[in-house]
Formats: C-alpha cells, structure tokens, sequence
C-alpha cells in the first residue's frame, strides 16, 4: 500500500525531536501557515515548533475479524434423579458410566407399609363392589313391586269402571221403579268400595316407584364409594411404581450417591440429595459466551470452526443452533450453543475446546487505538484545525488495540494527533506532521 506523502522538509521524528530543543536566541522564523483543516507545516534547518505533533488522516477498512473463544462441551440433557416416595434402598441396578435406556430400573425402594395399604385398599373395594350388587337387587325388587303395584291398579280402574257402569243402570231401574231402593243402596257401596281399592292401588304405585327412587340413589351411592375405592387403589399402585426409579432417557450414569441399605426421603419431603445423575448420549451442545461487541454479528447459523485439544487437532466445522438472544449483565457476554454429533460417543461433556468464529464487520473510519483519549467517560479524539488542537467526541466500534472503528463523530478529512504528550491539549497550538508509523495505512 502507498503511504500517503507530504510536502515535509524533516521528518516527523527529528521535528518531534526538535519540539524539545532549546529555540536559538534570534530566530524569528515561524512555520509556514496551515489550511482549515490543519495542512502539515513545511520545517527548515532554521525554523523550530513548539508544538509538534504527529498526526494520521482517518482510513476507511473493513474490520472484519476472527473471534477465538473458549468453550465448553456439555451434555445435551442431564438430570438430577430423585424418588418421590420414601423408603429403603432395596437394589441400585447400575453405576457410573453405565448406558442405559429409557425406562430401565435403577433402584429399587422397599416399602412394606404401602404394600398393606395398597392390600387394605383392595379389600374395601371388594367390599364396596358386593354392597353395590346388593343395592341392585333392591332395585331390581323395586322395579318389579311397581309392576306389581301398577297390575293391582289397572285392575281397581277396571272394576271400578264395572261398578260404575252397574250404579249408573240400578239407578235407572229404580226410577222406572223396577227394583227396590235396597239394591239401589247396595250397587252405590260395592261403587264405593272399588273406588277405595283404586285409592289404594294407586298409593302402592307410589310407594313402589319411591323405592326404586330410593334404591337407585343408593346404588349411585355405592358406585361412587367404588370409584373412591379404586382411586385409592390406582394412586397406591402409582406410588408402588415410584418405588423403582427408572431412566427418563437413553444416556450414561455420571454420578451415584446412594447405596443399597440407605434410607431415602422423598423430594416431596425436600431431600437435597439426589440418587443418580444421568446425561442423554447421540448429541452434545458447544457452549461458549461471546462479548458485547461481536453479539450483533453472531446469530443462529454463524458458521464456527471448532477444536478440542483433548482429541487432537482436527478442525470441525459447525453452526451456531441457538442463541440466548440477551446478555449476561455480569460479564457483558451472550451465551451461544452449537449442536454437535456424538453418535460414536467420542465427545465427553465437560471437554474444554477453542472455537473461531469470523467476525463479519461494515467498512468504517479507523484511527490508531493509541489516538483514542478518555475523560469522565467520555471518549475523544484531539484532531488539529486552523492550526489549533481541537477535541472532537466519537464513537468507539471494534478495537483491536491496534486499530480502533470510530462509528461516529468523523467525516474522514481530519488530522488526527496521534502523538500522546500532556502539553498537548484543546486550544493550544500545534504544527501537524504525518507519522507515517502510526497511519491506520501504514499499519494495514
């Protein structure tokens, strides 16, 4: 790259040299006049500054980079495995760096009391179960005492209906004065008698369908005492089958705290203390956290490139699968997470590894880190204009320490100071020239 040139009579280190040196007695020379913007002064044997300073134009560049971080590899799935009823440690099936499978027993709790329980619970709704037949029967009966009863009815309204018929004709033949009042009196009670029987009949159907009211409630009554029954006989069966603790998934046994003898509390109880630690195999997560200035560029699909030390030095290529979206207000860091395959189960949750991500950047003004100033936190640039130090605020991007993006403040044509020197400040006089060794060109 050409290195941007000046009209300069003495370079910038022996003008700089020059800035300390004592002025001759008589010499009454001045530098020649600067533009606007600060153009760098012409120095001769015989013409000395008082305030010269190095200075850089702002470089547009890309500062795009590489990101090395480090990272962790770490199970896809894991768990703490408790019970959750109490008991006594009868068998632990398994060990540290056993593989099972879904749904294996891992150990086995005694608990002899639920088993009465659950034997208890058993015989009360066998009971239960015999009292509901019985109440069915009584309703049986019932319904068929409302048959009965309605038979007796139907046979009141019948005869009653044949009395009524016979009144009605003795009463006719008594006017035409064909029979005597005696039977007349008697045709009128028999009519009065038969009524009284449907009366009657017509209570017993009552009385019957009560019954079967009465008998039906109490069987409902009796089916919901089996249906408490079985309830309690389904959650004891439940809690008998919490006694053996199986794996939640396909994975390894990584930690064992428990052994066969001990007795275990619940963690509906609130123990702490966990039986097993289990971690799924087939795929492990990459955990890494990433630092506030790269966290725009980094999102779902960014492509990685991966090394674990521990297996050698092979590169692995992978994508970011997730993001945690905010940042960590502690550290100023998001953590991001690549899925990785582990169907050979090479991979070991736990393996520290180094992952470089590219660090795609906008082109923008750069300047020299060591031309960035701050004071009360508040970052500056010192830039020289009509022949004067001026401090201009920026906005400080990516840094490297070296090069630094200044985001905004900047319209590129400035004369940077690059020189640090406390005599240098706002409103004193400087004489601008180019140091080529601190150029953002120079340096790319």
């Amino acid at each position: 790259m050409n290195k941007r040139r000046f009209d300069i009579a003495v370079p910038a280190r022996v003008l700089l040299t020059a800035a300390i040196a004592v002025i001759p007695a008589g010499c009454t020379d001045t530098p020649s006049s600067a533009d606007s913007q600060g153009v760098l002064a012409s120095a001769s044997p015989d013409t000395a500054a008082v305030n010269v300073v190095a200075v850089t134009r702002p470089v547009q560049r890309s500062m795009s980079r590489d990101l090395e971080i480090p990272a962790t590899l770490i199970a896809y799935e894991t768990a703490d495995l408790y019970v959750k009823v109490s008991g006594y440690v009868a068998a632990v099936n398994v060990d540290i760096g056993d593989a099972v499978k879904a749904g294996d027993p891992l150990v086995e709790l005694d608990i002899p009391e639920m088993a009465d329980e659950l034997r208890q619970a058993e015989a009360v709704l066998t009971a239960r179960q015999a009292k509901v037949r019985a109440l069915k029967a009584q309703a049986t009966a019932a319904r068929l005492g409302v048959d009965s009863a309605e038979a007796q009815l139907n046979r009141a309204l019948s005869e009653m209906q044949l009395e009524r018929s016979t009144r009605r004709r003795m009463e006719e033949l008594f006017e035409a004065e064909v029979i005597p009042e005696q039977q007349l009196d008697e045709a009128r009670s028999e009519a009065a008698v038969t009524e009284a029987v449907l009366q009657i009949a017509e209570a017993e159907v009552a009385r019957a369908e009560g019954d079967i009211a009465a008998a039906e409630a109490n069987v409902a009554v009796g089916m919901a005492d089996v249906a408490v029954a079985e309830a309690r006989i389904a959650h004891l069966q439940t809690m008998m089958e919490y006694a053996v603790l199986r794996a939640p998934y396909d994975g390894v046994i990584t930690r064992r705290f428990i052994d066969p003898g001990a007795f275990v509390r619940s963690a509906a109880d609130g123990t702490t203390t966990p039986l097993l630690a289990i971690a799924s195999r087939g795929r492990i997560r990459l955990a890494m956290d990433v630092p506030e200035p790269a966290v725009p560029k980094v999102r779902q699909g960014t492509k990685i490139q991966l090394t674990i030390p521990a297996l050698g030095t092979n590169v692995l290529s992978v994508t970011v699968s997730r993001t945690a979206w905010s940042l960590n207000p502690d550290t100023r860091t998001m953590r991001i997470e690549a899925d990785l395959d582990d169907r050979d189960g090479t991979l070991r949750p736990g393996m520290y590894a180094r992952a470089l991500i590219h660090i795609e950047a906008d082109a923008a003004l750069t300047v020299p880190s060591a031309a960035i100033r701050v004071r009360a936190g508040e970052t500056y640039l010192l830039v020289v204009r009509d022949g004067l130090a001026q401090e201009r605020p920026v906005t400080v991007g990516y840094d490297n320490g070296i090069i630094a993006a200044i985001l905004d403040g900047l319209t590129g044509d400035e004369l940077v100071i690059t020189s640090a020197t406390s005599a240098v400040a706002a409103g004193v006089s400087v004489t601008p020239v180019l140091d080529d060794d601190s150029s953002p060109e120079a340096r790319g």
